[in-house]
């Protein structure tokens, strides 16, 4: 496996913690504590778009299948840009909390916030349906499930599934503290999650139990692991981390087999806080605390 560092994205005037794919494969946003949204062409690299200035920092956002950007704002709820005009067409108003995540299932979008609560928000009136809470610790990440089921992970360790009904159907202790990454291997049927404790666990979702207990997990990093992404074909992740490095894994039994760092790639010179593995050249997108976004080829 070689790694080549594509390009550097600059301009942002502080951490970015957040990005979302596009409408198109070469595609994406940035945000981050500048409250500035930026759209990226992989395509042409130096040519960054402000959409939106967002007052306060943004964690989230996701773009639904309108050519609508949902952005988190923290303090405010959410503000849903327009991208064919960049005209900010509505705001949903959800208390004065931190939004972590933004999730699409069906007809409705599932928001994680600061303090413990899930909103449940219908996506064409926009109107708030159900509030969820479940813990008083912070709602890091949301996925999709079969069966309509969403895995949510939180501050205090733990992963809870919901059914459809908004029911809570199973807990369990997966970390030691922040649980901040999930993805769903739909092929293998597992739930693969990283967090504050530097560990990479897979849960095996094949068969519900009450007693959960890791399929298999690895001490992955020195420090809190932020985020993961999958390829888009092969059975390959990335994990980025608080202490700089995005690794490379073997999904299928958790190998490491790659390191990309600042000495040997020229990797981010912060923490790294978010990754997109792209369709477009199968392209591996990382943003850090540095301010800048890193684009990625994996050979």
């Amino acid at each position: 496996m070689q790694i080549e560092r594509i390009d550097t994205f600059s301009g942002h005037r502080g951490p970015i913690y957040s990005l979302a794919s596009g409408e198109q494969a070469h595609e994406f946003y940035s945000a981050g504590s500048d409250g500035w949204v930026v759209q990226w062409n992989l395509q042409k690299p130096d040519l960054g778009k402000v959409l939106a200035q967002i007052n306060g920092s943004v964690y989230a956002m996701k773009q639904d299948e309108h050519g609508v950007l949902w952005v988190g704002q923290n303090f405010e709820g959410i503000h849903g840009i327009q991208l064919s005009n960049q005209e900010r067409i509505f705001s949903i108003a959800l208390g004065s909390n931190s939004i972590f995540d933004i999730l699409f299932t069906q007809d409705q979008v599932w928001v994680a916030h600061q303090d413990g609560l899930i909103s449940v928000v219908d996506a064409d009136s926009k109107q708030i349906i159900k509030h969820i809470k479940a813990s008083d610790k912070s709602v890091r990440t949301l996925r999709l499930l079969p069966q309509n089921r969403i895995a949510a992970a939180y501050s205090d360790g733990y992963i809870r599934i919901f059914n459809s009904k908004f029911e809570l159907e199973n807990v369990w202790k997966a970390h030691e503290g922040s649980v901040f990454g999930l993805h769903y291997w739909e092929k293998e049927q597992v739930l693969i999650s990283v967090g504050k404790d530097a560990r990479i666990k897979k849960w095996n979702l094949r068969e519900i139990t009450s007693h959960f207990q890791p399929e298999s997990e690895v001490i992955a990093h020195m420090y809190a692991i932020h985020d993961l992404a999958f390829h888009p074909q092969h059975p390959l992740f990335a994990s980025a981390s608080m202490d700089k490095t995005i690794k490379i894994w073997d999904a299928r039994d958790l190998t490491l087999l790659k390191v990309i760092d600042a000495a040997r790639y020229g990797g981010h010179k912060n923490s790294v806080n978010k990754l997109i593995w792209s369709p477009f050249k199968d392209l591996l997108v990382s943003a850090s605390d540095d301010k800048n976004i890193s684009v990625w080829k994996i050979h």
